[in-house]
């Protein structure tokens, strides 16, 4: 499943603003737009990237240093959704399902980790899973792992 497009609607206002969102998906065009007629709609200025934006952008594959925080957070937003559908797909991660959610943590400067099993009641249009008798608890498909046989 790949991000949709710019819109009609997207390119028109790009065309008459003079910003290129050709390689753009429709949530970093939409951010790009935003960015260059923030200051006359009432909204913050484009603002660069912040360091943590580019470092955790990074870790997902993504270069973001010469963007704004907009775009960088649609980018990143993108990348994440992306490797939950890659973990829903791999895992076949349906509903019924038994997995284990796994969750990381540092403690004592030691990274550990807390695993617990859960069958998954539904997962959201987002990736997220939600879990039976969870009341609410869910993961995003990258925390799940199947149980072995």
């Amino acid at each position: 499943m790949a991000a949709s497009q710019p819109s009609q609607d997207q390119l028109h206002l790009a065309h008459v603003l003079g910003i290129d969102i050709s390689a753009d998906t429709f949530d970093t065009a939409a951010a790009r737009l935003l960015d260059g007629v923030a200051a006359a709609i009432g909204y913050e200025p484009a603002d660069r990237s912040s360091e943590r934006q580019r470092a955790f952008a990074e870790s997902l594959g993504q270069d973001v240093a010469g963007d704004s925080k907009r775009v960088a957070s649609a980018k990143i937003g993108e990348a994440l959704l992306s490797k939950n559908r890659s973990a829903i797909e791999s895992l076949d991660l349906r509903p019924g399902n038994r997995v284990i959610r796994v969750i990381q943590f540092e403690h004592a400067g030691e990274l550990r980790s807390f695993e617990q099993e859960f069958i998954v009641s539904s997962i959201q249009p987002n990736g997220r899973a939600f879990f039976k008798g969870g009341n609410g608890q869910g993961a995003w498909p990258t925390q799940l792992r199947k149980p072995t046989p």
